[in-house]
C-alpha cells in the first residue's frame, strides 16, 4: 500500500513539474495552427478544433500523452476562471479518479474533483464537439436533480 501511495505521488509530482513545459509546447503547437489559447472559457472548442488536428491518425500512444498534455490545459483553465488547485486525488479508492490530478475547490459543491485527464480521455474516444465545454459547466455551476416527478403516490 505503501509504495502504491509512494508511486502515484511520485508520478503527481512529475506531472507537476512537467506542467509549464507541456502548456508552453501546447501553445506553440496552437500557434502553428493559428489556433488561438489564452486560458479563457473561448479555449474549449479551440482545444477540440487543436486535439482533432493533432491527434488525426496517430497511434493510440501518441494520443493517449497528447491527452494528457491537453487536460493540463482544460484543468489551468478550470482553476483559473473559477479557482481551486491541483491535487492528487487520494479521498475514495473507489473513484474512477483515484491516484490522478484533480482540480479541487472550483465549485460550490464541497468536495468535487474535476478530472480533466478523464474528460480528455473521453473526448479522445468519442469526439463529441462541445465535450470540454459540457463537463467543465457541469462542474463549475451543477444543478440539483429535480427527482419530485419520480415520487409515487
Amino acid at each position: 500500500m505503501k509504495l502504491e501511495q509512494n508511486e502515484a505521488n511520485a508520478k503527481y509530482d512529475a506531472f507537476l513539474m512537467d506542467m509549464d513545459e507541456q502548456l508552453e509546447w501546447l501553445e506553440e503547437e496552437a500557434a502553428k495552427h493559428a489556433i488561438p489559447l489564452d486560458g479563457t472559457p473561448a479555449d474549449f472548442e479551440n482545444l477540440e478544433r487543436l486535439f482533432d488536428l493533432m491527434a488525426g491518425s496517430q497511434d493510440k500512444e501518441f494520443v493517449t500523452k497528447l491527452s494528457i498534455t491537453f487536460a493540463r490545459h482544460l484543468g489551468e483553465i478550470v482553476r483559473l476562471n473559477n479557482g481551486g488547485q491541483w491535487r492528487l486525488s487520494q479521498e475514495d479508492k473507489s473513484s474512477p479518479h483515484f491516484a490522478m490530478p484533480v482540480i479541487v475547490s472550483h465549485s460550490p459543491v464541497a468536495g468535487l474533483e474535476f478530472a480533466p485527464i478523464l474528460v480528455m480521455r473521453s473526448y479522445a474516444i468519442y469526439r463529441k464537439e462541445g465535450t470540454l465545454r459540457r463537463a467543465v459547466q457541469a462542474q463549475t455551476h451543477p444543478r440539483p436533480l429535480d427527482l419530485s416527478g419520480l415520487a409515487e403516490d
